[in-house]
């Protein structure tokens, strides 16, 4: 990429910063650069963005209209909660997620490689500390950015669907301090929505055929909406008797349950296989389940991976590979679109949040052509004339 595409921001001092980037702020992680967009293409990636969106609506049509959850590995018994909160998508709404896209500039061709649909995190950075540096940017510069207003606006939405007043909305995690501090991200959009808020861990709430709860000074307090950084390929491999409880939950209308479990479809890797097959199309990179249908340099995935882990890229000249917690999960082979890339060797990759509509851009680097929870986060801006 050319150099006159990256801008240096000023040096933010920590005690400036929100109490939610205060806990993030690391050297290494926030890069004090912020990479150029032109508005057309900013554009182009909210059409990709749009576009893949479209693509996994109609392949999930298709593959609950033709009982096709076993082919993504799902259990059999949580097969009926995904096809009924599908069916009824207007009380089981998708909050939002993030498409990962490669290339895109510089004459590279972009294509989306994974949607990150389940448990998306780097909210905080994309919200506060992209809009903190596009400040210390100065001039007439702007972003692609709405995410928190889009969160705000999916949130009123689900309270309005709501006869009482005040009802709870209850964010969890596995505890790491990264996951609560995406978790609160929401639950101050939910306190702009008008929800009553509180953040617990999973260890800390309370599932019963009369819904769930959480404890506050020893009375229980039922939960209207959960928002849940706990992956729903987990719950259903690992907690399959709490699975049964969130189906019995969603199935009697206790609680909404944010992400709902259709996402697990779209987390899926094996998924974008299947859109290959079925839905041929110019903007998702092609996935299959047998190498053998590629060509050239391809990227080894885990259906169910996270953060960059156990990621090998095949080539002819050098291979590169990740480790991680997923090695045992079947495999998914990716053609290999390649990453943006600088004069000093470093990889960038695109990041597009999606709610109801294109809602943000981010990116995201590392001197790898994997991107691991090792990268550095990125700010863009959009270039002015």
């Amino acid at each position: 990429m050319e150099d006159n595409r990256f801008k240096a921001a000023s040096e933010v001092k920590n005690k400036n910063l929100p109490h939610h980037l205060k806990q993030l702020n690391d050297d290494e992680y926030f890069s004090e650069e912020l990479l150029g967009l032109h508005p057309s293409e900013s554009q182009h990636f909210a059409g990709i963005a749009q576009e893949t969106f479209r693509l996994f609506e109609q392949a999930t049509d298709k593959i609950i209209s033709e009982k096709g959850l076993s082919y993504l590995n799902i259990p059999p018994f949580f097969h009926s909660v995904i096809e009924k909160t599908w069916k009824n998508r207007e009380e089981n709404p998708f909050l939002y997620g993030r498409f990962d896209i490669n290339g895109g500039l510089d004459g590279k061709e972009a294509k989306t490689i994974e949607f990150n649909a389940d448990t998306c995190t780097s909210l905080p950075e994309t919200i506060h500390w992209q809009d903190i540096q596009l400040k210390e940017l100065g001039g007439n510069s702007t972003q692609f950015n709405s995410l928190f207003d889009d969160l705000k606006t999916c949130l009123t939405k689900i309270k309005s669907r709501f006869s009482f007043d005040d009802p709870f909305i209850v964010a969890s995690s596995f505890g790491h301090k990264e996951d609560i501090i995406n978790c609160n991200i929401v639950l101050d959009a939910g306190r702009d929505a008008g929800f009553n808020c509180y953040y617990c861990d999973l260890e800390q709430l309370t599932f019963s055929e009369d819904g769930i709860f959480y404890d506050v000074g020893g009375e229980y307090q039922p939960v209207d909406v959960w928002f849940k950084l706990i992956p729903w390929d987990w719950i259903f491999n690992e907690e399959p008797n709490l699975a049964k409880e969130l189906i019995h939950i969603i199935e009697k209308k206790q609680c909404v349950i944010l992400n709902p479990p259709y996402t697990a479809i779209w987390q899926n890797k094996k998924f974008l296989a299947y859109i290959t097959q079925h839905f041929p199309n110019r903007v998702i990179a092609e996935t299959y389940t047998d190498k053998s249908y590629l060509r050239g340099e391809y990227v080894q995935k885990p259906i169910y991976g996270r953060m960059g882990e156990n990621i090998r890229v095949v080539s002819n000249m050098e291979n590169e590979t990740s480790g991680g917690d997923y090695e045992t999960q079947e495999k998914v082979y990716q053609a290999y679109y390649p990453l943006l890339k600088d004069g000093e060797n470093y990889y960038y990759q695109l990041g597009f949040f999606y709610t109801t509509q294109p809602s943000a851009i981010n990116f995201r680097a590392q001197p790898s052509k994997i991107i691991t929870d090792d990268c550095e986060f990125m700010s863009h801006y959009i270039i002015t004339y």
